[in-house]
């Protein structure tokens, strides 16, 4: 496990404001009171809108906090065993455990039992290795950041500047080169095809430009362009290279300076790919967007269309 959720002190309440915020950036609606309810545990509710036929139909949760990452212990049913009477006096449909480690089985046994019941419409352990699929992904980063500051200074932040996340993915196997920076062995490249010409006066042409995984996945692809590029000479660049910020701006400057003065001409479709880079790699190498930021952002690209 990257996370070390024991950089969240052993305080409950601590972990509870972290449910509240991390539930919140998956879309839930969050009632802010915590209730404690033991020694080491605090409620709070949630509602989600679950689309119905014509319209949306509210389903409120419990969810249950609990701390155990200090202790390494899995969350027994005895430290649920109210749960029935939470979920009863706070009217919900259904039950989430919000768990720093995991929970044993007969805990989702109890909870298969109240929902086969009727006393529940569903439940769902949230345990950590649940918890980390999420946190290490885009649009998690001020999260991280704010409960996990080792984990964050340990890698770069991913910051979506515009609706949505830019990923760049391997050509050949579809793999996400930018989310998996840091847990790939920094093995993405980009690669750019250059044919070059005989003649002085005629300019050299940036015929092609991809993303790949270095050893197998860039073989395969240099294979297939090899038969529609046979003139062309190829240049590798590594994405872990190209999100530090001064390699990043000189990429940005190259780019200018061989379309603007260096005699170098791209194919539209490899200029398209080059601008998505930079788009791309923004999202790990430039600070994240203040508030206000990225609504003046999208005026700013609306008055440009």
């Amino acid at each position: 496990m990257n996370i070390d959720f024991n950089e969240i002190p052993a305080d409950n309440e601590l972990w509870g404001q972290f449910a509240q915020d991390f539930l919140c950036n998956l879309g839930f609606s969050i009632e802010p009171q915590l209730f404690r309810v033991s020694d080491d545990g605090y409620d709070f509710c949630v509602l989600e809108q679950v689309p119905g036929k014509f319209n949306f139909v509210p389903f409120k949760w419990l969810v249950s906090c609990r701390h155990k990452s200090p202790t390494r212990l899995a969350v027994k049913e005895s430290e649920e065993a109210d749960v029935l009477e939470r979920i009863l006096r706070n009217k919900v449909d259904g039950f989430i455990g919000f768990y720093s480690t995991s929970s044993v089985l007969a805990l989702s046994l109890h909870l298969e039992s109240l929902k086969a019941k009727g006393n529940i419409k569903d439940y769902k352990i949230m345990d950590a290795k649940f918890i980390e699929s999420y946190l290490i992904t885009p649009g998690f980063d001020l999260i991280t950041s704010h409960f996990f500051p080792n984990f964050s200074l340990s890698r770069q932040a991913i910051h979506i500047y515009q609706d949505k996340y830019l990923p760049i993915r391997c050509e050949f196997c579809q793999k996400d080169l930018l989310e998996t920076l840091y847990t790939n062995n920094n093995q993405g490249v980009v690669v750019r095809l250059r044919l070059r010409k005989n003649d002085p006066d005629t300019m050299d042409t940036i015929s092609k430009v991809y993303f790949a995984c270095k050893g197998d996945c860039d073989e395969q692809l240099q294979t297939k362009y090899c038969r529609h590029y046979s003139q062309s000479t190829a240049s590798w660049a590594s994405i872990s290279d190209l999100v530090i910020p001064a390699a990043f701006l000189e990429r940005a400057a190259v780019l200018l300076n061989q379309i603007g003065r260096d005699g170098i001409s791209y194919e539209p479709e490899a200029l398209e790919t080059e601008i998505y880079l930079l788009r791309a790699l923004a999202q790990r190498t430039l600070r994240p967007a203040v508030p206000g930021e990225l609504l003046r952002t999208k005026r700013m690209l609306i008055n440009e269309e």
